[in-house]
């Protein structure tokens, strides 16, 4: 008899196979690391350097050769690698007499329940993160990790879990996985994010009642709508195999035409753009059809470094990826650090909170020689580009007014500024729509900046006060929200007043299915993952205006999300 479970969409597309459950035993060291030969504590501690120097490499490669959401988790683990508590913690043990693996295991064991156990929420969800970083150190130190389980796995497998850890993702047998359940997560967390960035259907937060499911048993992930089938009826299962059919055909004819512009029936063109974390992501950019770059997150030039870069090494940076732009713009953040992302030459104090902390905007402003150094260096690219190929500063995470006047100020400062802006045409400064204050008082901050970009995932945190990595409000914490969407028309309507596009570079602008809604709510600019590119481009191409205006009023007066999911499965189709 058909069962079925529901869940939140956390990757689109339709998974059929055999169910595999995957119960992660701890990390296995044994009080005596499992050798006889255990050496001195110098030998033992040198030992863990080495084997976090192994570590280090990995993650910096997987930040490498991912895209810009996946390198960002892979930094932060590197940041989590380095960090005191957890290396004084093994230096500890390994002094008392411990081997290195059983000392990185008690380590980060008492770690994780550290962080579990903190009433904050975000302190909290660090937990599967420093987890995460123990599996891959015991794994380079010879432990045994139950990550064995997932490699490999039977063709056609529906992987059951708890959770899963950006390590144990990266695990999967990619090529015998077709779609993940997981009784917990949430669509932000890491977990989904590479899921996503593979392509693997999946449906988080369905409840722990899956887990008592046996292996073996036949089951269909829909990514789509969120929920897990078990021994599905005939006709519904004949139904997703049609759907999935569908999603490849799609998929297909979408890559083929990535070069095309995505133009609306009605002649409307939305440039479609790519977001980027690091230099490696640059190779994907001309393959995925992606026209120019709408989000350069500028974190990596200035992390893992003992000083900040100097104005020539930020401008070569620039120059090195507006030369993979084929002419089209390069839209650049500011640099979005504090909080949850330190680096190591700007010491700060700790935040109880710091996603409502020091950071952004507010960071840079503390330190006006850091941010005068990054818009000399744009300043100096936008003399030797075209306007078609236009550099766009983009400033994050703004709250108040006087925090834009301040920065226009510095920026008025810089030689060359009014020449570019205003002569050449070279240089546009946007402002960033994270924040519920920014989206109400955009028709303030419209008539100062040439662009508006709404970055989704912190909005829809911000506003609905979820924080997006925790499960526990995971189905709080939704861009399709109405309250959301409501502010996202307030931005697109100040940006219609003003004259001045208004983009968005969110994880929802990177589902086809929604584009419609987006059109419809005004957004006339895209920017997304590489590999949604295609896809989204696609979608575009079939998108009534006409027909998405009125979806988008439908979309208005909704009072639940629930309401709003159920008007995209009602009127809009891949």
């Amino acid at each position: 008899m058909q069962q079925l479970f529901y869940g939140l969409s956390a990757v689109p597309g339709v998974g059929i196979g055999n169910i595999y459950k995957y119960a992660p035993a701890a990390t296995h060291a044994g009080p005596a690391d499992g050798r006889a030969d255990i050496g001195s504590p110098e030998e033992e501690w040198a030992r863990f350097l080495a084997a976090r120097l192994l570590v280090d490499e990995e993650l910096a490669r997987l930040a490498q050769i991912g895209q810009a959401a996946t390198a960002e988790i892979f930094l932060v683990h590197r940041e989590i690698l380095h960090d005191s508590t957890l290396t004084d913690a093994v230096r500890a043990a390994i002094d008392s007499g411990s081997g290195a693996t059983h000392a990185t295991q008690v380590a980060t064991s008492e770690l994780v329940k550290l962080f579990q156990d903190l009433s904050d929420t975000y302190f909290a969800s660090r937990a599967t993160d420093i987890r995460d970083v123990g599996q891959r150190l015991v794994t380079r130190l010879g432990g045994i990790t139950s990550v064995r389980q997932l490699n490999p796995l039977p063709n056609g497998t529906i992987l059951l879990a708890d959770d899963l850890t950006p390590f144990d993702t990266t695990h999967l047998d990619q090529t015998h996985v077709v779609g993940i359940a997981l009784a917990a997560s949430t669509p932000t967390a890491h977990t989904a994010i590479l899921a996503r960035s593979l392509g693997i259907p999946l449906v988080c937060s369905a409840g722990m009642e899956i887990l008592q499911l046996q292996n073996g048993m036949f089951g269909v992930v829909d990514g789509i709508r969120g929920r897990l089938l078990v021994d599905p009826y005939e006709d519904t299962l004949e139904q997703y195999k049609l759907t999935r059919a569908r999603l490849q055909r799609f998929q297909a004819e979408a890559r083929s035409h990535s070069h095309e512009p995505a133009l609306t029936p009605d002649g409307a063109r939305i440039p479609v753009r790519v977001n980027v974390n690091s230099r490696d992501d640059l190779l994907h950019i001309d393959s995925s059809g992606a026209e120019g770059i709408g989000l350069l997150r500028t974190e990596y030039l200035f992390q893992h470094r003992t000083s900040p870069p100097t104005i020539d090494e930020q401008l070569a940076a620039y120059q090195e990826v507006q030369s993979y732009t084929n002419d089209h713009s390069l839209t650049v953040r500011l640099l979005d650090i504090g909080g949850d992302k330190p680096v190591q030459y700007l010491p700060q104090p700790a935040e109880a909170n710091p996603f409502l902390g020091v950071r952004g905007i507010r960071l840079l402003l503390r330190h006006p020689k850091m941010l005068s150094d990054q818009f000399r260096a744009l300043v100096a690219l936008a003399h030797n580009v075209s306007p078609v190929s236009r550099i766009r500063i983009l400033i994050p995470m703004i709250s108040k007014m006087n925090e834009v006047h301040r920065t226009l100020a510095l920026l008025e400062g810089i030689p060359g500024y009014e020449y570019c802006r205003h002569q050449l045409g070279t240089l546009e400064v946007g402002v960033m729509i994270e924040v519920p204050s920014a989206a109400l008082l955009a028709h303030h901050l419209a008539p100062l900046v040439d662009f508006l970009s709404i970055g989704t995932n912190d909005l829809a945190q911000y506003t609905l006060a979820a924080d997006r990595i925790n499960s526990a409000v995971a189905t709080l914490a939704t861009p399709l929200d109405p309250s959301v969407l409501r502010l996202i028309a307030l931005t697109c309507e100040a940006g219609q007043a003003a004259g001045i596009p208004v983009a968005i570079c969110g994880e929802v602008a990177g589902d086809p299915s929604v584009q419609p809604l987006l059109l419809g709510l005004g957004l006339n600019e895209i920017s997304v993952a590489g590999p949604a590119v295609p896809l989204v481009k696609s979608a575009i191409r079939q998108v009534d205006m006409a027909a998405a205006k009125v979806l988008a009023v439908k979309a208005l007066q909704c009072s639940r999300a629930q309401e709003i999911h159920q008007l995209l499965h009602e009127e809009v189709a891949l």
